[in-house]
């Protein structure tokens, strides 16, 4: 396996990643901040970023592989070096829901520590 660059991996995934990254770290924030004060005023607001994240994370990796499919729309009958292309396209797609989707684990993980101590009181 070759060596893993951040970068590269954000480069791969698209526009789509940065907004992802933006509300994935605001609701991880989010979800601390209520596992550690849990306030259920909290909880709410990390919800919806919860959701946020979701349709974010869905629309940047439909657009990613709408991008992919468009490219092979008007291809003529593949040939080994355009199906290389194409599963590189698709691993490509997959980016924006393996960065979403350590987001979409972590925060309810820390919410739930925030339920957790808010039912413990």
């Amino acid at each position: 396996m070759e060596k893993f660059s951040f970068a590269e991996f954000m480069l791969e995934g698209g526009w789509g990643m940065w907004p992802i990254l933006l509300f994935g770290v605001v609701a991880l924030a989010s979800a601390a901040w209520f596992g550690f004060a849990s306030r259920r005023v909290s909880l709410r607001f990390v919800a919806i970023l919860w959701l946020t994240l979701l349709a974010t994370v869905a629309h940047a990796t439909i657009t990613d592989l709408a991008a992919v499919f468009a490219h092979f729309e008007t291809a003529p009958h593949p040939d080994a070096a355009l199906v290389s292309v194409l599963f590189m396209g698709l691993k490509e797609s997959t980016r924006p829901a393996a960065l979403g989707g350590i987001f979409l684990t972590l925060v309810p993980l820390l919410a739930a520590v925030g339920v957790y101590r808010d039912a413990a009181r």
